[in-house]
């Protein structure tokens, strides 16, 4: 009789779990996309800090905007500034804009994490940055990062801004490098070949997006 009843709770928890899983978890970008097709013609800009700016990167060609390029077959403008925050980067957003971008790679918040800077505030400023480059026409690629246990709430922000934005994620791009010392020129950044790895997660995921 007692084990009949745990067999019985154990099914009610994997109804539930499927339940769960089925109705209620949201899988990454099954929501609306917005500017899908990109309404703006303009050329790919990577908008973002140095993880963008390719900083240990080992030379020019190896940032990962530019190994994206390649890729892609599609000129990606790298507008990655060393340091920059999330707000740093709002205040030059019109750099962006001068370019009528059709697609644009934002990778932005590290720099936030590791100044402990008040993260609600910070993603919230994301998802408006997002918000105000979606405004002009361009599809929206929005990296996040989580790479390390310590880094996995960060993560979870990046979700909720591209869910609530209609964006598109590119989920943990630092997956497997953070931590592993052939593929980094510091503890922050990567080298050539870290860079190159992030360029193709990213590939992979625009690619369906491509027209």
């Amino acid at each position: 009789m007692l084990r009949n009843k745990w067999i019985l709770l154990f099914l009610f928890l994997l109804l539930a779990v499927g339940i769960y899983f089925l109705f209620f978890r949201t899988s990454v970008n099954s929501w609306k996309i917005v500017n899908h097709p990109p309404l703006a013609a303009g050329p790919v800009a990577a908008f973002g800090d140095s993880l963008t700016a390719g900083y240990g990167s080992g030379g020019a060609g190896k940032d990962y905007p530019s190994v994206l390029s390649t890729l892609i077959g599609r000129e990606v403008i790298n507008l990655g500034v060393n340091g920059d925050t999330v707000t740093k980067a709002f205040s030059r957003i019109g750099e962006l804009e001068a370019l009528s971008p059709s697609m644009v790679i934002l990778f932005l918040g590290g720099n936030d994490f590791l100044r402990r800077a008040n993260l609600d505030e910070s993603f919230a400023a994301l998802r408006e940055m997002v918000k105000r480059i979606q405004s002009g026409g361009a599809l929206v690629f929005l990296v996040g990062i989580e790479g390390l246990p310590l880094l996995a709430p960060v993560g979870k922000r990046y979700f909720e801004a591209a869910k609530t934005t209609g964006a598109v994620l590119v989920p943990d791009i630092l997956r497997d490098i953070l931590g592993n010392g052939s593929l980094m020129s510091d503890g922050i950044h990567p080298n050539g070949e870290g860079y190159r790895i992030m360029a193709g997660r990213i590939a992979k995921t625009m690619r369906p997006y491509l027209r």
